[in-house]
């Protein structure tokens, strides 16, 4: 869909200074834009459980909803199971947050928000995270009017706040109305609009539709831990060890379902961690020093490890190398917008962290987090060739700059 979003956007804004003549009225089809997200979808989902049933000889595949009913059993709809281990992957799910009227208001969720079939003209999103950015941009882009409303004062929170401010300037230019610090108290319906409340604002914003993007919970409530003494934390995540393991020593927890890093790529860094702990007893450990976080934007927000604030209250003295996007490639796809910045260990060299708003920074990124694999320097990155005229020449250019 953001694919989708993206080629709207450079046929009806920005085809002219690419010598491409558009004639008549450029349309955008949301209904055939979902129709090719469903396919892609539904593809890898069905490739994902055909897989499954091609080890049918190893794997039982049931479908139902689960729950414990005791330290080594579970019941799937009316069948019991026993288990001597189980490995939790239940994901999370989207948090309601404490608006006063938002149990009376058909709203928008990330999920419903890919699935409607007309466009609608005015959109309002709750919620500064990288699932209310990412949307902001999409339906922006579409053709609907959009407000952005974060309760935090900085765009994508736990980011490089100077990369995130670039951002929301960025949000703006494209007539995203970016609101931050600002906190909805109440939604209400009237004459089949919403009006949403922000604290310390006399005039309410009406809107044909409201997304929720406030931020996920633990989905754990029906399967509940508690009766097979797994331990919570008071949004529903599963509380775990180094190894993975739950207050359950025959239980563990992967992915979204015990918080952090919600992401699908640490999800599948978990599991066979999880799975040779629980089915060999290797004892092995987690690490997510180098994690890639990637806001699919254009341009895109992404970052591994510290950022400066951080690297700074963790004792660090640390060396930055900050460079604006550029150089041949950029000027040639037609976007310089953004800047990379390396964070290095003065003493050491070793790269703490990578933060790049470029194009294509999610590709850019996985440098970074190479070099920064067993603790590497920053000469890996800073003494290596990189081909000309691409984009990779901007890593090299922050790594330099970090002396």
């Amino acid at each position: 869909m953001l694919r989708s979003a993206e080629v709207m956007h450079l046929v009806a804004r920005r085809a002219a200074e690419f010598g491409v003549e558009v004639s008549g009225d450029v349309r955008f089809r949301l209904g055939t834009a979902v129709e090719r997200k469903n396919r892609i979808v539904g593809g890898i989902h069905r490739s994902i459980h055909a897989a499954l049933r091609r080890q049918s000889d190893h794997i039982a595949f049931l479908e139902g909803e689960a729950r414990f009913v005791g330290d080594h059993e579970v019941e799937v709809d009316s069948e019991r199971l026993s288990f001597a281990k189980a490995i939790i992957a239940t994901g999370a799910r989207r948090l309601t947050p404490p608006i006063q009227g938002i149990e009376h208001i058909d709203y928008l969720t990330n999920d419903s928000a890919l699935h409607l079939d007309q466009l609608p003209e005015t959109l309002v999103i709750v919620g500064g995270g990288y699932v209310g950015i990412e949307f902001a941009q999409m339906y922006a882009r579409f053709g609907t009017r959009v407000t952005l409303i974060g309760r935090n004062r900085q765009l994508a929170p736990g980011s490089d706040p100077e990369l995130a401010d670039l951002l929301a300037d960025y949000l703006r230019e494209e007539s995203i109305d970016v609101r931050l610090g600002a906190t909805v108290s109440a939604v209400t319906e009237v004459d089949g609009r919403i009006e949403v409340v922000i604290e310390g604002e006399e005039t309410a914003i009406r809107t044909a539709q409201l997304l929720i993007a406030a931020g996920r919970v633990g989905n754990t409530p029906s399967l509940d831990p508690a009766a097979a003494g797994i331990d919570t934390t008071g949004s529903g995540f599963i509380r775990v060890d180094d190894q993975l393991a739950s207050s359950n020593p025959a239980i563990w927890a992967i992915g979204d379902v015990k918080g952090g890093w919600m992401f699908t790529h640490v999800a599948t860094y978990d599991g066979p961690i999880a799975a040779l702990n629980a089915i060999k007893g290797l004892h092995k450990t987690v690490d997510y020093r180098v994690v890639p976080r990637v806001i699919f934007t254009d341009p895109t927000l992404a970052a591994v490890g510290l950022t400066e604030i951080e690297a700074r209250e963790q004792g660090y003295e640390i060396s930055v190398g900050s460079v604006p996007t550029g150089g041949a490639r950029a000027m040639a796809i037609g976007d310089v917008r953004g800047r990379v910045k390396a964070v290095v260990d003065r003493s050491t060299r070793e790269i703490l962290g990578f933060h790049l708003l470029a194009p294509h920074g999610d590709d850019l990124l996985h440098e970074a987090v190479a070099a920064m694999h067993d603790r590497g320097g920053i000469d890996r990155i800073s003494k290596s060739i990189h081909a000309h005229p691409t984009l990779s020449e901007m890593v090299k250019m922050a790594a330099r700059a970090a002396g």
